[in-house]
């Protein structure tokens, strides 16, 4: 009985996509840092010296201190050092030479990545319904709450797939969690890389469309890309493409992130 002999991979797409995604991460870990650097000059300082009052001095934040709401600033407090344990944490499970060689890191570094991403999200919807929403309104906050709720979902699907031992289908939940859990710093990508390439601030519309578009437009990238590295050449090449993209605005969004917001923030 014959046997059908799968057709080779073409080496080129493969290679060009692999060059791109290398890309995408050396951006997004300079990115990550920059958010981390923020983080921690901005909040570290004030939290330890107990001058809570200072949170509200951020720009892309209101309500980070509410005088009286002892849990509500507790809850905020947590949020933002989970927050930097997931920037910390998050980019070494993406790094293959780690999960090959020091899988017991990549085990527990993980584990600690989905509490963190699960207690901050936690923390994140206790924040929006007792202060934004109940201030605002649930339209006007519904893009920040219903990323929390995705956050939970994913994390909880990528714990289920590592604990079932389903290696292939935990990594791809995890990269969307991870995609997803991210979608506050994404979210300054995509308003400080439009501001850089337009040289104005988005509208009101605008903003409010970057708030879903910081986790479901990268959810959707990570889709497409999963199915083109499975996918044939044309798909590979093309996926290549948009993630080079993706990584060209990613880099304008950090330069114009730290230029305009971090060193303004921190020099004030």
């Amino acid at each position: 009985m014959s046997q059908t002999v799968a057709p080779a991979r073409a080496k080129f797409p493969d290679a060009l996509l692999n060059g791109a995604t290398t890309l995408w991460f050396v951006v997004l870990l300079a990115g990550q840092w920059v958010f981390l650097y923020f983080i921690a000059s901005f909040y570290g300082p004030s939290t330890l010296s107990g001058n809570f009052e200072a949170w509200d001095e951020n720009p892309f934040l209101s309500h980070g201190y509410v005088a009286g709401d002892a849990m509500g600033n507790l809850a905020f407090a947590g949020h933002v050092i989970m927050a930097a344990i997931i920037v910390l944490g998050g980019t070494l499970q993406l790094i293959p030479q780690i999960r090959k060689h020091a899988p017991w890191f990549h085990r527990w570094n993980g584990r600690v990545f989905l509490v963190c991403a699960i207690l901050a999200s936690l923390a994140g919807l206790w924040i929006d319904f007792t202060r934004e929403i109940a201030v605002e309104g649930l339209a006007s906050n519904f893009a920040i709450s219903f990323n929390g709720v995705l956050v939970l979902i994913l994390a909880a699907l990528a714990w289920r797939a590592a604990a079932t031992r389903n290696i292939s289908s935990h990594r791809r939940w995890a990269l969307r969690a991870f995609v997803v859990v991210n979608g506050v710093f994404f979210l300054r990508l995509l308003v400080f890389g439009y501001i850089v390439l337009a040289q104005a601030p988005p509208s009101g519309l605008l903003f409010e469309v970057f708030s879903y578009l910081s986790y479901l437009l990268p959810l959707a990238l990570v889709e497409l890309y999963l199915r083109a590295k499975d996918g044939p050449g044309f798909a590979r090449v093309g996926m290549a493409g948009v993630v080079l993209a993706a990584s060209a605005y990613m880099a304008a969004g950090i330069v114009g992130y730290y230029l305009i917001f971090v060193r303004g923030v921190l020099d004030a």
